[in-house]
């Protein structure tokens, strides 16, 4: 049956290819979408004018609380949280290469027992989750090796770990391919270069030419329109990237196959033969895809290697990147961090006098050895981006959500024995894959696993997924959706169960067949909504979903590498698009930015420009776009840097620039003060009371290697606080003054308490919708964790449903051992938005001081009786001579 129906699929297919080919190139020409380009990618940087810069109008009045230097480059960014209950901060620092650190809030000294070694290259967030059931969160950290390891708050890695199955396909499934076997000519965007060159290769693909391989889903290509652009890619390896050589354009006209049959056997993937042979499974364009521009200066994400283009004219570009020695005065700025003499001589170290080299394990990663069966592969798995950890099918166990790459380590297997190990007919370059692996926390085996898309690294789209997938109820029936983009310009919906009907055949048609798509999937699969995937370019920033245009609904924004922003309806209709002209490396963030009661969305782009766009039509806010000098590779932060008593209205946002400077932008005004680190950095600046004070920090990542903390004469408030860039979900946008729980000051005091019960007091805030109303009901739920010598359950679950904003209180019990537990607040409003707040307090561990009261008070009360029983006259003392004339 299922042969039948891929033959008949075959048949239709080529009946409309081969009798409207010519009409498909005529819409070609039409579609608006498909003709963009990043133009402004290829303008050189403004000249930059530190005295102009520096004299800024609107001061923020930063200052440098502290600085620590760590192993390695820091790429992705930092976790900010007390991960040990006592009350305090602290900063957990996934560095590049080998080593997590964690460091204390307070004055950044590292925390004793840290760092901790591991073997693999991180490109993930630090998070937390209690693995083992034992009152405490673990630190939980993807690496670049396919693995998700947990840390113990003491530094101790433990054993238990998730190992993300290898993906089996076969070995001969890129024979016959094409370079794009997608028709790009009607993307889901307006984007004008795709279709420009979706003509041109079908031109080339009508005159017999053919190049390359690689398969998809429906996809969008990234490269220009045949001028001389040049194209440049590095290619992702387990220690930062390397340079291929420029390319032409390729055909694009072929059929795709969705999905893969895939099955879980043992620790492999599987794909269906019949499909995998025959058909093409489609992917994105290169993990690490740059585009040149004519000065050589733009890119895409890059990791620890800057590539550099030629040009033929040479322009100036503003950045710190630069070889050569500094001038006097240049090398005298970064005096600022070494010699200040406000800055204590704690912080004047080099890394090496507090690095143990007995805590470095074995560096060399060695992959295990593949199963070897005929005309099979099994591609390794790697990790690009920062997991999501939910409960998505509300079964009362959390899942771990991980957007996987599959592809074979070109650094790695450069090594001769390596290779051999994979056999000699292996081409590694010919495997390239992407999916969603889906695992159970509670038996921490894989629940279900979907690929999504396959192609070769030698084409011109690559199934490299950068982006972390966000999870997010947008049908309302309790479970959530898996929202991700991929680097072959897919925009994916899943559902929660994994399961797909057995056979399918979708036929996608605008006046005449725009492209045939068939599968053949098993029970591994997830489920794809229907209208999805939405074609966009490659899409390297996340899918977001929020109230974008306050009608109380979800929306849900893409932006992709040509420049494009597209919001759309959960059922995949497009409300609004725009055009930056320039590459969007990360996905947006969300808030009112100049308070006129109307939320935006804030973009940022590899030109330098900060785009704030109306997140009810899409229009420029002005005065915006604000324009750095230098590219921007950072996730932004919007925060309310309103000083104490000073009425504000809108947002600061808060980035920084590869021209080594840190941005504050007033949000109304545009008016930005800047502070010099001299760094460059891919991570986002993230903010909480991070010292202790009450006064609210930023932290800010280098690839140096360096932690800046920078304190704000802007007051601390839960709601403020950006401790993970999506916040512990699917949350991008601001919360002060907008919507979110926290607990209020006088119950997350750290303080020991006794007693039976005690009391926690919230604040729901949802006031920033007019005039749809509220995101009631609010589902909270309020979890107790205790560690220690407790006997009952760790975790102390309550679950509460408020129809309200405002004040709330809940009775806790308090456990009767001596310990410190956790307390952590999640709330969930209709439309699935997660938001969370935690404290720290203690239990009975004061009860000492008690008896020592009961020791003391006694002697006292004994004394003082002494003291008043005593004579008042002066009495002789007692003698036993018997001379009594003495």
């Amino acid at each position: 049956m299922k042969s039948r129906v891929l033959v008949l699929c075959l048949v239709i297919f080529a009946y409309f290819y081969y009798n409207n080919g010519a009409a498909q190139s005529e819409d070609s020409n039409k579609n608006k979408f498909r003709q963009r380009q990043a133009t402004d990618d290829a303008i050189g940087y403004p000249n930059l004018d530190e005295d102009d810069l520096l004299n800024t109008q609107c001061p923020q009045h930063l200052e440098l609380r502290w600085q620590t230097e760590v192993s390695s480059s820091i790429f992705a960014s930092p976790l900010i949280a007390d991960i040990n209950s006592d009350g305090k901060l602290e900063v957990v620092v996934p560095s590049f290469v080998h080593y997590l650190e964690v460091l204390e809030g307070s004055d950044g000294e590292k925390m004793p027992g840290w760092p901790a070694f591991h073997q693999s290259t991180v490109h993930s967030s630090p998070l937390l989750y209690d693995i083992d059931k034992d009152g405490v969160r673990e630190i939980v950290l993807a690496t670049y090796n396919g693995e998700v390891l947990f840390f113990r708050v003491s530094g101790y890695l433990m054993s238990d770990k998730l190992e993300i199955p290898r993906l089996k396909v076969r070995k001969d499934w890129y024979v016959g391919l094409q370079s794009d076997p997608v028709d790009r000519s009607h993307p889901d965007v307006h984007d004008e270069q795709l279709v420009q060159e979706a003509h041109l290769n079908s031109l080339t693909h009508k005159n017999g030419i053919a190049h390359g391989a690689n398969t998809s889903h429906t996809e969008a290509q990234l490269e220009s329109d045949g001028s001389s652009h040049a194209m440049h890619e590095a290619d992702l390896n387990r220690s930062g990237s390397s340079v291929s050589t420029p390319k032409e354009p390729q055909n694009i006209v072929n059929i795709s196959n969705i999905i893969s049959e895939e099955k879980i056997n043992g620790s492999q993937i599987d794909m269906d033969d019949s499909v995998s042979k025959d058909l093409n499974s489609t992917v994105g364009s290169g993990l690490e895809k740059v585009v040149n521009t004519n000065n050589g200066t733009t890119t895409g994400r890059r990791l620890l290697e800057e590539s550099k283009a030629n040009s033929k004219e040479e322009v100036h570009v503003a950045t710190v990147e630069n070889d050569g020695d500094l001038e006097a005065d240049a090398a005298a700025s970064f005096d600022l961090f070494q010699d200040d003499d406000e800055l204590s001589d704690q912080y004047n170290y080099d890394y090496d006098d507090y690095v143990d080299e007995k805590q470095w394990g074995e560096e060399e990663w060695t992959e295990v050895q593949h199963e070897k069966v005929e005309d099979y592969v099994h591609i390794d798995a790697h990790v690009l981006n920062t997991p999501v950890i939910a409960d998505i099918d509300q079964d009362g166990v959390s899942e771990m959500v991980v957007a996987v790459s599959y592809f074979f380590d070109h650094e790695y297997y450069d090594n001769p024995e390596h290779l051999k190990e994979l056999g000699d007919s292996i081409t590694i370059g010919k495997y390239v894959a992407g999916g969603i692996v889906v695992f159970d926390l509670e038996t921490k085996q894989v629940k279900w696993s979907t690929q999504l898309d396959q192609s070769t690294d030698t084409g011109d789209f690559r199934a490299y997924i950068y982006s972390s997938p966000t999870v997010v109820d947008l049908d309302g029936d309790g479970n959530m959706d898996i929202l991700v983009g991929t680097s072959f310009g897919l925009f994916y919906v899943l559902d929660h169960k994994g399961k797909l009907p057995e056979t399918f055949c979708i036929i996608y048609s605008s006046s005449v067949l725009r492209m045939l798509v068939l599968g053949i999937t098993s029970v591994s699969a997830g489920n794809v909504r229907e209208k999805f995937p939405l074609e966009m370019a490659e899409i390297q920033g996340a899918v977001i979903a929020a109230d974008i245009n306050d009608d109380g609904k979800i929306e849900l924004v893409t932006t992709d590498t040509h420049g494009n922003v597209a919001a759309w309806t959960t059922q995949g209709k497009e409300i609004w698009e725009t055009h930056l002209k320039s590459l969007i490396p990360q996905g947006p963030v969300v808030g009112d930015v100049d308070g006129d009661g109307h939320t935006d969305i804030v973009v940022p782009t590899l030109s330098g420009n900060i785009h704030v766009l109306s997140g009810k039509d899409g229009s420029a806010v002005r005065p915006y776009p604000y324009r750095t000098h230098g590219r921007i590779m950072n996730q932004l932060l919007l925060v309310d840097l309103s000083k104490r008593g000073e009425k504000k209205k809108g947002l600061t946002i808060v980035t920084t620039s590869f021209d080594g400077y840190l941005y504050l932008i007033d949000g109304p005004t545009s008016c930005a003060d800047v502070v010099d680190i001299g760094e460059t950095s891919y991570s986002m600046v993230l903010a909480d009371n991070v010292d202790g004070g009450d006064d609210l920090d930023l932290v800010v990542t280098t690839m140096n290697g360096n932690v800046f903390c920078f304190s704000t004469p802007a007051p601390h408030h839960p709601l403020k606080a950006w401790r993970v860039p999506n916040q512990g979900r699917n949350n991008v946008a601001n919360r002060f003054n907008r919507q979110g729980i926290y607990v209020t000051p006088s119950s997350r005091a750290f303080r020991d308490e006794e007693g039976k019960n005690f009391w926690v007091e919230l604040d729901i805030v949802d006031k920033y919708r007019f005039p749809s109303g509220s995101q009631a009901p609010y589902n909270v739920t309020i979890s107790l964790l205790v560690p220690g010598n407790y006997q009952g359950e760790r975790t102390i679950k309550q679950n509460h449903i408020f129809d309200r904003d405002g004040i709330h209180r809940v009775k806790l019990p308090t456990v009767g051992v001596r310990t410190a537990g956790t307390v952590l607040v999640e709330m969930v409003d209709k439309n699935g938005i997660h938001f969370s707040d935690d404290f720290s307090l203690t239990f009975h561990l004061y009860y000492y001081k008690l008896l020592k009261w009961l020791l003391v008070l006694p002697m006292l009360g004994m004394f003082g009786v002494l003291v008043i029983l005593r004579p008042h006259e002066a009495m002789p003392l007692p003698s036993f001579s018997r001379n009594t004339d003495l």
